[in-house]
């Protein structure tokens, strides 16, 4: 959809007569155009319905060229001329921008230019949660903000671009209205006003507009509107997407994807919701939430608006030496969340980096404690820790995405991977093996680190808490640390706030990531109990790691209020829901041949081929059904965020289960 947005700095300052005058200089200059108005309050009865003010005018400056009438360009109506949200509210009814948003579009197709017109300034409630601002950000059209030249004009006109500008909307200019005359007072105070605001605001006034009145009113308004549309034409260069898509495909080198015949990236303009938005307009129910981290969706206000305040202050400073509230409040949560015993935070940049932090903090308590011998790290087959050195070396050493590098890695003792599946009884013998091969290393072993519960990005296999339990066991017996990597499992995305809960174990180390900062930032942290960090620190000792972002305050303030809102909303609730919707629409895949199994656990869901998928193949039949999905080696799976709807998740699993049927995999 082609178009603009048009919002005003305040009521009456001639939002209405700019829309329908720039609606009238394109449709003279041959272009198909319409102007929308999404809600109109302040309607009278008439004896054939609802006279819609707005629309009217609209019609009045358009009528030559719509000879039949101008269509009822409002998607809804009330009587009381007030704000929307009061209006919708005295009616007994509620408005949302997503709905608004699509009866934009409908009423906008087959349209080369739709003008949409909001109701009175950016900031107006449309419902309890949502602005005219949510509105402009589904639609994502340009904005043209309407000022009256007036005393207060540039103030009122300077915080609405700065607004719309933060929302990530891109303004396309200012039309200076003056719905007074001029006295010779304020001449020069209204000239001062235009180059003002075109100043600090860095941005086109593309007209201002004289008062006017008599018999020539609407004509002269439509050539202001012309000369306006002129200024857009010559400041709306459209980038050339096939150069830039040509350029990321010979020269970005995106993760896990050969440099010279990579695997094929689709270009995103925005994502909001659950919902990712292509650079064509098309959207994508998204399935992956980013890697697992975006649990809240995109976009969440209480996120977005953290960013804002945080970045209005500061949005870095080193954390040698120094240190800020947004760390400080962090760490206080996670102590608050996490295991009782874990006392000691250690922010890092990235889960590999918490990773490495964690295999650290393990090999210099050994050192510390005297028990230098213990060097190696103990840990199961077919897990995935990260992509950094010492994270390489207890990932899966044959099956994982690291074997190129084994002559590089530190060598460490794997045992057989779990094969207790988490929803089977639990056989004791499935730990045997372990025990023996930690039995027979124990001399060397500074600690056992795995995924509790969930194998990742290794295979996304799901293993039994009782052996979780045992390896804390074993942990215990031979005096090693266990550490947790929590990155991808943490924060809920199991039905538990942590996996380890499963089992009612307490690592000694534990690692999180991923959903700590909502997909916002880039931000992780290792947690230590007082024994492991006490014993670092003994006789002045130091942990030797320190992360150049480490205490990001951005990204803590982000965090703080992601972990804010798994504290105040049901995020339990939701997650045993997407369970029980994964569950149920996932299961016929069961039945398709190639499938060797299906299995959902929280709001993991995961098909498994027989053979490996042809990713590229399957991408491009995602994209093209509206959804996506990223699968790997023989997995097709999913991890929504916990804000996905039961016919999202339908749409999902429905996806997937075409795709195998019709081969679309191979």
């Amino acid at each position: 959809m082609n178009g603009y947005f048009i919002t005003g700095t305040d009521t009456d300052v001639g939002k209405t007569l700019v829309t329908a005058a720039l609606l009238r200089a394109l449709l003279d200059r041959g272009e198909s155009a319409l102007a929308v108005k999404p809600v109109q309050t302040g309607c009278t009865e008439t004896g054939t319905g609802l006279l819609v003010p707005d629309v009217e005018i609209y019609a009045r400056l358009a009528a030559p060229l719509f000879p039949q009438g101008y269509p009822h360009a409002c998607c809804r109506t009330f009587i009381p001329a007030c704000s929307p949200h009061l209006a919708a509210k005295l009616a007994g009814e509620t408005l949302d921008a997503d709905a608004l948003a699509r009866a934009v579009r409908e009423l906008a197709q087959d349209r080369d230019t739709v003008i949409v017109e909001g109701a009175g300034g950016a900031a107006v409630p449309l419902n309890q949660r949502q602005t005219m601002f949510d509105l402009m950000q589904r639609l994502d059209l340009p904005v043209i903000i309407v000022a009256d030249n007036k005393l207060g004009a540039v103030n009122h006109a300077l915080m609405t671009v700065e607004a719309v500008r933060n929302r990530g909307l891109r303004v396309a200019g200012v039309v200076m209205t003056n719905t007074t005359p001029a006295t010779d007072e304020d001449v020069s105070l209204r000239r001062d006003n235009v180059e003002t605001i075109a100043r600090h605001g860095n941005i086109s006034i593309l007209a201002d507009i004289p008062f006017l009145s008599g018999p020539d009113f609407d004509m002269e308004l439509v050539r202001h509107a012309a000369q306006a549309l002129n200024v857009l034409d010559a400041n709306d260069r459209v980038p050339d997407t096939a150069d830039a898509m040509r350029f990321d495909r010979e020269h970005v080198w995106h993760p896990y994807t050969s440099a010279t015949n990579p695997l094929p990236t689709a270009r995103v303009r925005s994502a909001r919701g659950v919902r990712i938005v292509l650079e064509d307009g098309r959207e994508l129910i998204d399935g992956m939430a980013s890697w697992w981290c975006a649990i809240h969706g995109y976009g969440h206000p209480e996120l977005d608006a953290a960013a804002r305040a945080q970045l209005g202050r500061m949005c870095h400073v080193m954390f040698g030496g120094l240190t800020h509230a947004p760390a400080i409040e962090l760490c206080r949560t996670l102590c608050e969340m996490t295991p009782e015993s874990l006392e000691h935070v250690f922010l890092a940049d990235s889960g590999s980096v918490s990773v490495e932090a964690a295999i650290k903090m393990a090999l210099q308590y050994m050192q510390a404690d005297g028990q230098t011998k213990r060097t190696k790290l103990f840990t199961v087959r077919g897990g995935y820790h990260g992509d950094t050195c010492g994270a390489m070396s207890v990932c899966d050493p044959d099956n994982g995405m690291h074997h190129l590098f084994s002559g590089l890695l530190p060598q460490q003792i794997f045992a057989p991977r779990p094969d207790c599946a988490f929803h089977e009884p639990f056989d004791p013998a499935s730990l045997d093996e372990a025990a023996h091969i930690l039995e027979q290393n124990s001399e060397h072993v500074a600690a056992i680190i795995v995924e509790p519960i969930v194998q990742g990005a290794g295979g996304m296999r799901f293993y039994h808490p009782h052996y979780l339990k045992g390896l804390r066991e074993l942990a215990d017996k031979h005096g090693v640390l266990l550490i947790l990597d929590e990155i991808a499992t943490g924060f809920g995305r199991t039905g538990k706030l942590f996996a380890c809960e499963w089992s009612n174990v307490e690592p000694d180390i534990m690692c999180v990531g991923k959903a700590l900062s909502g997909g916002c930032m880039t931000l992780a942290a290792t947690l230590a109990t007082r024994r492991v960090a006490h014993t670092i620190s003994a006789d002045g000792g130091v942990f030797m790691h320190g992360p150049t972002f480490m205490g990001n305050p951005l990204a803590c303030a982000v965090a703080n209020a992601s972990l804010g809102l798994l504290r105040t909303t049901d995020w339990k609730t939701r997650v045993n829901n997407i369970e029980t919707w994964l569950n149920e629409s996932l299961a016929p895949c069961r039945s398709l041949p190639g499938v060797a199994d299906v299995r959902v656990l929280g709001a993991i869901g995961v098909v498994e081929m027989n053979e490996a998928v042809n990713v590229a193949r399957l991408q491009e039949f995602f994209i093209e059904k509206g959804v996506w999905l990223r699968p790997f080696g023989r997995l097709i799976y999913m991890m929504p965020a916990y804000v996905m709807a039961r016919n999202e998740i339908g749409q999902l699993a429905a996806t997937v289960f075409e795709a195998i049927q019709t081969n679309r995999h191979r």
